[in-house]
């Protein structure tokens, strides 16, 4: 696999090549310090993916975007930025972007988003992120008021069902986890999209993260108190979001 790693930062930059070469087996990682120099090394070299900051001097990481986009549209982009503005993450979504990290996720995190974008099974993007945009432009399709988030009046199964659509699980995956059929997955799914006001499984998924029912899963066969995921990683840090798009 090959990774060019765009950052101006070259701390940052360094730290993360070396990150990416601990974490991913047989990986090769090539720098670039802005666009100008990511375009360069894109037209003399083979890339399976980049991962670019948003924030670059010069033409910024959405321009880079769009200009891989238009140059070779199947090379999948990861943002991996400090800035968790909504108007970035709905630019780099809107661009095309395969996934949309913060720079305090887990390497773990990283490494994810950098598979699941080579595979084109979906989109990573940090919680934070995701809540910040959901809070701008979803409230009222989530059910939202003012005074903080109405209960949409949800199910103890349909919670169950958005905890795991929050973390990307497709239909069949629900439905294995839960004993469940996948045309009932699928009838809960609908009473869920009813219920929250969206139109598709990544805004559903928003409200998910936006509601606090994107914990892990990992644990979820040895209980969850009160019915509800604990966190886990350093500190409680929450794992990234896998935001699918295709209804499986």
């Amino acid at each position: 696999m090959k990774v060019l790693l765009v950052d101006d930062d070259t701390l940052v930059r360094k730290g993360l090549a070396q990150l990416l070469i601990s974490c991913i087996e047989g990986v090769e990682v090539t720098e670039a310090a802005d666009a100008t120099e990511a375009l360069s090394v894109l037209d003399d070299d083979a890339v399976d993916v980049v991962v670019a900051d948003i924030r670059l001097p010069g033409r910024d990481g959405l321009e880079l975007l769009r200009d891989i986009r238009s140059l070779r549209p199947t090379l999948p982009v990861v943002m991996l930025t400090g800035y968790d503005d909504p108007e970035y993450v709905k630019g780099a979504l809107a661009q095309g972007a395969a996934g949309y990290l913060l720079k305090d996720s887990t390497p773990e995190d990283l490494t994810q988003a950098i598979r699941v974008a080579m595979t084109g099974s979906g989109n990573v993007l940090s919680p934070r992120a995701v809540r910040n945009l959901f809070d701008q432009t979803g409230r009222a399709e989530a059910g939202e008021t003012p005074g903080g988030r109405a209960d949409p009046g949800l199910t103890r199964r349909e919670v169950d069902i958005m905890e795991f659509l929050a973390q990307g699980y497709s239909n069949r995956e629900i439905s294995r986890a839960l004993f469940l059929s996948e045309k009932t997955v699928k009838a809960h799914l609908a009473a869920v999209f009813r219920k929250l006001g969206v139109s598709n499984r990544t805004k559903a998924a928003m409200a998910a993260v936006a509601m606090g029912l994107a914990g892990p899963h990992a644990t979820k066969q040895e209980g969850r108190p009160n019915g509800r995921s604990q966190p886990n990683g350093p500190s409680g840090s929450e794992p990234a979001v896998a935001a699918r798009y295709a209804s499986r």
